[in-house]
């Protein structure tokens, strides 16, 4: 065969075969929308009676094993539904159930808006009023925050920068110089260029040391808030220390965490299922199933502590949270479901408050027994003070 014919066969081969090729993407791709036009979907929002977005809530098709759950936002969304006539159940705890009868059509997706109605509320809801209720340290330290005068630094704050040494989170600070040293403490902190004077450091009321502290000693996951005087505004407080004497270096005070929390993983299934699954093994109760409902400890009040930002923006809202109050009258704090949340930082503080919080136990029969809860948490701002810039 000469080289001109063999060319032409190879040509007319790659046509052949190129061909084939886009008639079997051609066919695959029609499968495909075939595919996608045999089923349907369903999209929706849940709320309740008042408009607020409900998260948790469990959707169920009657005669499938489907289950969905909605977000935080109230939504949900269902996919690869068959078409024709569907029965959905919602269920939230707390919530009278509804059932909902509707034609889902191939390649289409069906939008979808429920309301559930609320049961009866035993627990009275608690409302944060601001700051004024703090005790403690954050008593103080939210006082001097106002007042100015020093350099402010919560535990958002800490998170924000995700620092490695304690130290990097003076380096954003005027006046603030970190001096390497071959010595035992490798980062020294001097203030307004007071080389051979280090500032008074104090952790929880009390003053560290006579001499120079190593602030990456501390690892910045312990610590909760502190403050930095890098002149002499700092309070008279922390101006002088028992002891020491009066320090004209600076002052840094440390307020550490209160326990060290547990980072929260996902769980495999959320913890609305989780409590409705033990409600419905009867291992816990709900209020409608014990003689005296679980309440609030009136000598250990839940406070949670408002969120800086929205704080400082003066933004209210509110949470609704779904916990168990075991017989011991503690919160188990792997199973807290938010119901709703007008912001997720307000459900965040929410969740710290309930960690360590007691509550009083339902009483059945006589004796003590676990009751899920759902206790809603108000968070107004103080109107009177100024917003910070």
């Amino acid at each position: 065969m000469s080289e001109t014919h063999l060319v032409g066969s190879v040509l007319r081969a790659g046509r052949l075969a190129g061909g084939a090729c886009l008639c079997a993407m051609a066919l695959a791709s029609l499968a495909g929308a075939q595919e996608a036009s045999a089923f349907g979907g369903i999209r929706g929002v849940i709320r309740d009676t008042t408009g607020q977005s409900l998260a948790g809530v469990q959707i169920t098709i009657r005669g499938a094993s489907l289950v969905a759950e909605t977000d935080l936002d109230g939504r949900f969304e269902l996919g690869k539904i068959r078409p024709g006539m569907l029965s959905l159940r919602f269920r939230r705890l707390g919530f009278r159930p509804d059932t909902v009868d509707l034609l889902v059509l191939g390649g289409t997706v069906v939008p979808l808006d429920v309301t559930l109605e609320r049961l009866a509320v035993s627990l009275t809801p608690v409302v944060v009023r601001g700051r004024t209720e703090l005790t403690g340290w954050r008593q103080g330290f939210y006082q001097r925050r106002e007042s100015g005068g020093g350099h402010f630094f919560t535990r958002e704050d800490i998170e924000k920068r995700n620092p490695s040494l304690m130290t990097d989170m003076f380096r954003m600070i005027p006046g603030v110089t970190i001096q390497p040293s071959q010595g035992i403490i490798r980062n020294q902190l001097r203030f307004r260029g007071q080389r051979g004077c280090a500032p008074l450091t104090w952790l929880d009321g009390s003053p560290l040391a006579a001499g120079e502290f190593d602030m990456d000693a501390l690892s910045p996951g312990s610590i909760e808030a502190f403050e930095v005087y890098t002149g002499s505004t700092a309070p008279p407080r922390f101006a002088v220390a028992p002891g020491i004497g009066p320090r004209t270096c600076g002052v840094i005070v440390i307020w550490s965490r209160e326990g060290q929390r547990r980072p929260r993983r996902p769980p495999p299934v959320s913890a609305a299922s989780q409590i409705a699954k033990l409600v419905d093994e009867r291992q816990i109760f709900t209020a409608a199933q014990v003689d005296v409902t679980a309440r609030q400890d009136t000598t250990r009040p839940v406070k949670p502590i408002y969120p800086d930002a929205l704080y400082d923006a003066h933004v209210s809202g509110s949470v609704m949270v779904e916990f168990i109050v075991a017989a011991t009258g503690e919160v188990d704090s792997e199973r807290i479901s938010v119901v709703f949340a007008s912001h997720p930082l307000f459900a965040d503080a929410v969740r710290n408050a309930l960690e360590h919080a007691m509550y009083v136990p339902a009483v059945r029969g006589g004796l003590p027994v676990h009751q899920v809860v759902q206790h809603e948490f108000v968070f107004v701002p103080d109107s009177s003070r100024r917003r910070r810039g």
